[in-house]
């Protein structure tokens, strides 16, 4: 439930970054010319993603169909500015962006949710964190949980390893067998857990029906459980291979030492 929660939070909040919009509007009163240069600066420029000119013809109809009112019957003129939307590429930059707007020539005004992106970032940082702190944790449980199956693996099997050892088995060829067994408990791991997950989250979906409305707007449900299915499934054949070979290697070391030493006794006797 954790993940399903952290993951649909993730996806919402960075779903929010390209929600993030600057409205700069221009004076009324420039020539044609000079509209013509702000318009070629704002789009070289390389903070910005994507923009929307809106002129002040649009801009009237869109206020008069927002509102289901006829300004002309109203005002003898047209009052709105000629208008572009910009979203910036980083969100974190949104600020200079919106600084070098206003140094623009012809610039009348700039807009943007200042303290709203504040806090967005400031929860971006969050999650990410918590995020981060919880995927340190599950892995570190996991290499654990893979590291003593290994351990218990190669103890069992230690009067074999003793034997490949002193008939000249290098450790690369008795490592192998360790590392495929803790390969497969990894990706096993990795597939259970992702099938708990999946079926945690279908019931997730189901029961919070006030989610319904914009969760499947955000993200694609298949393709975030698919992506953190194979997520899981990369992260578990890694762990368990590192889980097993370092392990494996530790024990192999300490037998060759062993072996060394009877050696050595044997060669003084």
């Amino acid at each position: 439930f954790f993940v399903i929660l952290m993951v649909s939070i993730g996806a919402f909040l960075f779903s929010l970054r390209n929600m993030v919009e600057v409205y700069a509007f221009l004076k009324t009163d420039l020539p044609a010319e000079r509209y013509v240069e702000i318009d070629q600066t704002l789009r070289a420029l390389p903070e910005v993603k994507e923009l929307q000119y809106i002129s002040r013809e649009d801009a009237l109809r869109k206020f008069s169909e927002s509102y289901h009112i006829d300004v002309e019957d109203i005002v003898e003129y047209n009052p709105l500015p000629p208008t572009y939307i910009l979203r910036p590429a980083d969100i974190s930059k949104t600020e200079e962006l919106a600084t070098k707007l206003e140094a623009i020539e012809g610039m009348w005004q700039v807009r943007y949710g200042r303290k709203e992106v504040a806090s967005l970032m400031k929860v971006l940082l969050g999650v990410q964190l918590v995020f981060a702190l919880t995927m340190v944790l599950l892995l570190s449980a996991g290499f654990s949980s893979i590291n003593n199956i290994i351990r218990m693996s190669v103890y069992s099997r230690r009067t074999e390893i003793r034997i490949m050892q002193l008939v000249g088995a290098t450790n690369s060829f008795i490592r192998w067998p360790f590392l495929l067994e803790g390969a497969f408990f990894g990706i096993a791991g990795a597939l259970v857990a992702a099938l708990f997950i999946y079926l945690i989250g279908e019931a997730v979906y189901t029961l919070l029906s006030n989610l319904k409305i914009f969760l499947p707007t955000i993200v694609d449900k298949r393709l975030m459980f698919s992506l953190l299915a194979l997520g899981l499934v990369v992260v578990g054949f890694l762990v368990g291979v590192a889980s097993s070979y370092a392990t494996a290697t530790r024990f192999l070391g300490l037998e060759m030492r062993r072996i060394d030493e009877m050696r050595r006794l044997e060669a003084k006797v």
